[in-house]
């Protein structure tokens, strides 16, 4: 029974020597490699933005106010709803009276990061004249542009729909008559993220 137990000692002594023989030479054939590959980022900080809408003030019969500080007709256009205030000058000297409602600005912005917030930066005031009459008064134009339904983050693909309404204001000059035509100007809005 010695004979066999220490037989059986030598039989499991060999097996875990071929064992580490075995294994060993598969580490000694092992072979590695370091491969190369290339990684990289496109960057995209601009994004589009498109006038959909222009902003109308619509047809008004209007007539300002000659004197100097005296207080001038207003039209308020609400961006997100297109409700007008407008109000008279004291004694109806300047006036402002819609003929054909205004349309609010749609302005659509697309090619965002998706789900991210904009800061909306309106401009300053800027003047409206008649191309056609260079003497006669023209307007003051405040923009007040904001995200549709009060919203300034862009949905799931990027997009952001701005509404852009504002303040219309007759003009103190010399003449208080304001010449039948379109009176245009240029105003500015800021979008970053």
């Amino acid at each position: 029974m010695i004979k066999i137990f220490k037989l059986h000692h030598l039989a499991i002594a060999a097996v875990a020597a071929l064992a580490v023989m075995a294994f060993g030479s598969q580490d000694a054939s092992a072979q590695s490699q370091t491969v190369n590959f290339t990684a990289s980022v496109t960057v995209q900080n601009t994004f589009t933005v498109a006038n959909a809408t222009p902003l109308s003030f619509g047809t008004v019969a209007a007539v300002s106010d000659t004197t100097a500080g005296s207080a001038q007709a207003q039209i308020v256009l609400s961006a997100n709803d297109g409700t007008t205030a407008i109000t008279q000058g004291v004694g109806n000297t300047a006036r402002l009276l819609s003929i054909v409602a205004p349309t609010p600005g749609v302005i659509n912005i697309t090619g965002a990061p998706p789900s991210t917030a904009f800061t909306i930066t309106n401009g300053s005031q800027v003047s409206l004249t008649n191309p056609a009459d260079g003497n006669a008064p023209g307007f003051f134009f405040t923009p007040s542009a904001v995200g549709a339904g009060f919203s300034s983050t862009t949905n799931a693909a990027g997009a952001l729909v701005v509404n852009v309404g504002g303040t219309l204001t007759t003009k103190q000059q010399t003449s208080s008559a304001y010449s039948d035509g379109t009176y245009t100007g240029t105003y500015a809005v800021t979008f970053a993220f």
